[in-house]
């Protein structure tokens, strides 16, 4: 109260399992080292939360997903994994020792995924080119029709050039042969002069040595120029015929590029070819339909194969899962209780697997669905264990479950809340010395207000709540050896510490490390 905000942490050290470093990755969390992780919360006053690991922001989902694989948290009010049905499939799977065969499983059930997809896509583009035949088939059609050739445009634009200047040609070029050669009086006949009076200039001064063989390589490039044109001239016609061909050519070339958004006639033979290849692989879709369907019954038989093992599998361990809770739950004080794994298939109306005769879906793990049911006192029916009201039971029901599984279960912390209710002595006892066993696997945290499970601990912490200037505070305090044997003794015998409490405090203690 008053207070801006709290902070909560827990800082742990693990060793990584593949679990584990999967989610890390799969979250894209900030954790190089595992010796060394931070979780935080802070929460404001006005109800906003933010959420830390490794002082990286994450939303609370993250933060939840990691720490359910750090912290098993077991109490009344909790919402534990035991108490959803979904995490019992992995408990008994945990047992039963076929992990291999469900990893190959759901490793075939992610294939034939992926060629159920293929196969959808196939079969979409099957659709899609049918409904595009005709349209793809007349493209094909009006472009071979066209007898496209690369550079026919270009060509094409230059001859109508000509054809439509035929008289400004003639007029330009009559006027440059005249100029260069036929005229009476033209530059081929004035440079042949010239010439001429450079050899008598040269005979007479050295100075214009060459220059008359200069001036006769001129006069020859004059009267090449002077006769191409006059030939020219002489094969130039204009031809209507011809020119209305053209402009006719040339709007059906130019109508073909805006129709399909090309820019030269080279593009539209490129796509003349690409059309054709669409055509050509339209006959190629029922072959590849029919093996993508042909592998997709091999996987669809080979799965069912597979998943009815690992139901058999599943069948034969739950029995065995059965008798070693029986045997646990009798141990811990509930004697009465009576445990089952209900297994069934998970339906379906209709599907493609099968399990012996029916329709099921399939999951990563197979075809089956796990309950975890008991019947805590005799006479009474099964029921599904989030069903149960007692918080102590449940408790024990983990505390039981965990030694079952001791060796399988990854999670490093298992926290205990109110595992003590309803039990007393050589029970109480029990519990304790099964809490110290699984602690060899796991970290155990154990709330308790019984001495005969407190003595087994490596560490005592005592929680005490009190009231100062109208404020209550809590306050943790890790006892040592004389405290803790106070501790224990205050528990066996009351707020009035007593000689024999004190001795029967180090009695249990002792008891406890010799088991």
């Amino acid at each position: 109260t008053e207070e801006k905000k709290a902070i909560i942490e827990a800082q742990l050290s693990v060793q990584p399992w593949p679990e584990l470093k999967a989610l890390v990755a799969a979250l894209e969390l900030d954790i190089d080292d595992y010796s060394y992780i931070l979780l935080r919360k802070e929460i404001r006053a006005n109800g906003n939360t933010r959420s830390f690991v490794n002082d990286s922001p994450v939303t609370l989902n993250q933060l939840s997903r990691v720490s359910a694989l750090l912290l098993d948290l077991h109490g009344q009010h909790q919402h534990q994994r035991l108490l959803h049905s979904e995490n019992h499939i992995g408990y008994l799977d945990a047992f039963g020792g076929y992990k291999k065969e469900i990893q190959q499983f759901s490793a075939r059930l992610n294939v034939y995924s992926k060629h159920i997809q293929s196969l959808a896509h196939l079969q979409q583009q099957q659709f899609e080119a049918f409904q595009k035949q005709d349209m793809y088939r007349f493209q094909f059609e009006e472009l071979a029709k066209a007898e496209l050739q690369d550079g026919e445009l270009d060509q094409l634009q230059a001859e109508l050039k000509i054809l439509s200047n035929v008289e400004l040609l003639n007029q330009i070029g009559f006027a440059v042969s005249a100029a260069l050669y036929s005229a009476d009086s033209n530059a081929s006949a004035l440079i042949t002069e010239a010439e001429e009076g450079l050899k008598r200039l040269d005979q007479l001064d050295e100075s214009f040595a060459g220059m008359a063989e200069n001036l006769a390589s001129a006069r020859e490039t004059v009267e090449e120029i002077g006769r191409f044109t006059e030939q020219y001239l002489e094969n130039l016609d204009f031809n209507p015929q011809r020119m209305e061909s053209i402009h006719q050519r040339t709007a059906q070339l130019e109508f073909l590029l805006k129709k399909y958004q090309k820019t030269s006639v080279a593009e539209l033979m490129i796509l003349h070819n690409e059309i054709q290849t669409l055509l050509n692989d339209q006959a190629q879709f029922d072959d590849q339909i029919r093996q993508e369907q042909e592998t997709i019954e091999e996987f669809i038989a080979d799965l069912n194969l597979l998943g009815s093992q690992i139901s058999e599998a599943r069948h034969k361990a739950a029995k065995k899962f059965e008798v070693k809770m029986a045997e646990l739950l009798t141990e811990i004080g509930m004697t009465q209780a009576r445990f089952k794994v209900r297994i069934e298939p998970d339906l379906r109306a209709e599907g493609i697997f099968q399990l012996n005769g029916q329709p099921v879906r399939a999951g990563v793990a197979g075809f089956d669905k796990i309950v975890f049911e008991i019947a805590s006192n005799q006479g009474e029916p099964f029921k599904a264990i989030h069903k149960i009201a007692s918080g102590g039971e449940i408790s024990r029901l983990m505390l039981a479950l965990k030694s079952v599984l001791a060796n399988a279960d990854h999670i490093p912390a298992l926290i205990f809340d109110e595992i003590d209710v309803g039990i007393s002595g050589k029970i109480a006892q029990i519990v304790g010395r099964k809490l110290l066993r699984l602690s060899r696997l796991h970290q155990i945290l154990c709330v308790t207000h019984l001495p005969q499970i407190a003595a087994f601990a490596n560490a005592h912490y005592k929680v005490l709540k009190y009231t100062e200037e109208n404020r209550t505070f809590v306050d943790v305090t890790k006892l040592d050896d004389r405290l803790r044997e106070t501790e224990i003794a205050n528990l066996l015998g009351g707020q009035e510490l007593s000689t024999e409490a004190l001795e029967n405090a180090r009695h249990l203690i002792a008891e406890a490390q010799i088991l």
